[in-house]
C-alpha cells in the first residue's frame, strides 16, 4: 500500500527526512542533521537515523531540497547504491562548501557530492519506478532551493521544503504564478513548513520583513561605523547582494576567497540563466576586495570574473585601504580557535574600538540557549551588535497564500515546533477540517486520504 512517513520533522525544524513508498519503490526527500545543540535531545539522532530509514533495506532514491545543512547533512551516511538528486546550482555550492566542512570530518564528503544527480526546475523526472517529481524553484535564505510536486500512486503531494516569498527571487507574487502554472487544480496533499509559526514574534524586533527593508536599514547602518563586520551566513546571497550594494561609495566591500569562491559560482550561474545585471564598479556596484594572498584559486577567480559578459570585479584588500576608506566585511566565526587566528579576528582587533560595528545577520537563536553556537558568540565577545536578518522561512500569510492557491485536500504541517497548534491559528482555521497532524516514524496510507 502507498504510504507517506516523516521520519524526522513532524514536530521538530531542522534534521527533516520524509518518505514517499509506493510498495516497491521509495523516496526519500532530504536527509538532514539536527540544529546545532538539539541532537542530544531529539528522540532521532543524527547517528540512529541511516539505520532507522534504511536499515537492512538499501533502496530508493533521495532528493535534497537545497544545500543547508538540516536538509542534507547526513548526506554521508546515505549507504553507497542509493542515488542522491539535488539542483545543479545547490550542487556547484557544495562542491566549495563540503571541502570546507571536510577539514574537521573523517569522513570526506566532497567524493558523494560529485556523484549527486541534478534535476532542473520545471521538468519531470523520475527517479525511482512509478514516482514522478516536479521541481519548482522557490525563494529561500539558500540558492537554488525547490519545493516538490510528487505524482504517486494516483495522488498528486506537494512537498514545499523551505520557502518564503519576501526575498528577491519571491518579488511579484512569484510562487502565485509558478504554481498556477505548473500545478493548476487542487492537490491531494501539501506538506508545509512552519518554521515562523513559532517565531512570528521575532518579526519587527529582530528580524526586518523583507530582503528590501534589509537593504535600505543596511545603508543606514554603514553610514554611521567606519568598519562594519557582517555576521551573514556565506551562502545567504539574496542579504549578501542586499549588503554589497548597500555600501556606501567610497567604501570597500570585503570577503575572503572562499566567500568570492562563492559570489562568482551564483554571479555564473545567473548570467547562464540571462538573470545577470550590470555589476560595473560605481556608487552601487563597488569592485570586491578580497582577503588573503594570492595563490591558484584567487588566479582563477579573476580569471573568471574578466570573462564573464558582465565583469564581476575583484581585487586585493590592502590593509592601508581598509584603514583609510573604511569597509563592510563579510566576516565568519572561527570554528579552530585553537589552530589559527582568522583574518576576520584580526581585522576585528585592529579596527573595532576605532569606528566599528558588528552587524548580526543570522538567526539569533544561536547567540543562546540549546542552539547556541559557541564559536559565533566568541567572535561577538561581549560587544555591541546591531541584529539586521529576514526569515529565511514563510510569514503565515504566505502559507495561507499557498493553501488558497493549490487547495489541497489535506494540508500536513511539519519543519515546525507548533504541528499541534496549526489548525486553530487564525490565518488557518478555514481549512481546519483538511489538517492531519503526524507523528514521526508512523506511515499514514495514502489510500485512506
Amino acid at each position: 500500500m502507498p504510504d507517506l512517513t516523516i521520519h524526522r520533522g513532524s514536530h521538530q525544524i531542522g534534521g527533516c527526512c520524509t518518505e514517499i513508498n509506493i510498495g516497491d519503490s521509495r523516496i526519500l526527500i532530504d536527509f538532514g542533521a539536527n540544529l546545532p545543540g538539539t541532537d542530544e535531545a531529539s528522540e532521532t539522532k543524527d547517528n540512529d537515523m541511516a539505520r532507522r530509514v534504511f536499515g537492512s533495506c538499501q533502496d530508493g532514491a533521495v532528493l535534497f531540497t537545497h544545500y543547508h545543512g538540516d536538509h542534507y547533512g547526513l548526506f554521508r551516511k546515505i549507504p553507497a547504491g542509493v542515488p542522491m538528486y539535488i539542483g545543479p546550482l545547490a550542487k556547484d555550492i557544495l562542491r566549495i562548501l563540503v571541502p570546507y566542512i571536510d577539514r574537521d570530518e573523517q569522513e570526506k564528503g566532497i567524493s558523494i557530492v560529485e556523484k549527486m544527480n541534478t534535476y532542473h526546475a520545471g521538468r519531470w523526472f523520475t527517479p525511482v519506478s512509478g514516482i514522478e517529481v516536479l521541481p519548482l524553484y522557490v525563494d529561500h535564505s539558500a540558492l537554488d532551493s525547490y519545493m516538490f510536486c510528487v505524482r504517486a500512486a494516483g495522488k498528486t503531494i506537494l512537498f514545499t521544503g523551505d520557502f518564503r516569498e519576501h526575498g528577491i527571487v519571491g518579488q511579484w507574487n512569484r510562487m502565485e504564478r509558478v504554481l498556477n502554472k505548473y500545478v493548476p487544480g487542487p492537490v491531494d496533499m501539501l506538506i508545509t513548513e512552519g518554521t515562523m509559526l513559532s517565531r512570528e514574534g521575532e518579526i519587527g524586533h529582530t528580524l526586518v520583513k523583507s530582503e528590501q527593508e534589509l537593504g535600505e536599514k543596511a545603508e543606514k547602518l554603514f553610514q554611521k561605523h567606519k568598519y562594519n563586520f557582517v555576521l551573514v551566513s556565506s551562502t545567504n546571497l539574496d542579504s549578501i547582494m542586499e549588503f554589497y550594494h548597500s555600501t556606501p561609495e567610497g567604501m570597500h566591500f570585503v570577503c575572503d576567497l572562499y566567500q568570492a569562491r562563492i559570489l562568482i559560482t551564483a554571479m555564473r550561474d545567473m548570467e547562464r540563466k540571462g538573470k545577470f545585471p550590470e555589476y560595473q564598479p560605481s556608487k552601487k556596484h563597488p569592485v570586491v576586495r578580497v582577503l588573503g594572498r594570492g595563490d591558484s584559486r584567487w588566479a582563477e577567480l579573476q580569471a573568471i570574473g574578466n570573462m564573464m559578459e558582465n565583469p564581476l570585479y575583484f581585487k586585493a584588500a590592502r590593509e592601508k585601504g581598509l584603514e583609510q576608506d573604511g569597509f563592510v566585511l563579510l566576516a565568519r566565526k572561527n570554528a579552530r580557535p585553537g589552530i589559527y587566528t582568522s583574518p576576520f579576528e584580526t581585522l576585528r582587533d585592529k579596527f573595532f574600538e576605532r569606528d566599528g560595528q558588528i552587524i548580526y545577520s543570522m538567526w539569533t537563536g544561536y547567540l543562546k540557549g540549546e542552539h547556541a553556537d559557541k564559536a559565533l558568540i566568541r567572535f561577538i565577545g561581549g560587544r555591541p551588535v546591531e541584529f539586521l536578518h529576514t526569515s529565511g522561512h514563510a510569514y503565515v500569510e504566505t502559507i495561507a497564500k499557498l493553501i488558497e492557491t493549490v487547495d489541497p485536500k489535506w494540508i500536513i504541517p511539519m519543519h515546525t515546533e507548533r504541528a499541534e497548534e496549526f489548525s486553530a491559528i487564525p490565518e488557518f482555521v478555514r481549512w481546519k477540517s483538511r489538517v492531519k497532524v503526524l507523528k514521526d516514524g508512523r506511515p499514514l496510507d495514502l489510500d485512506t486520504l
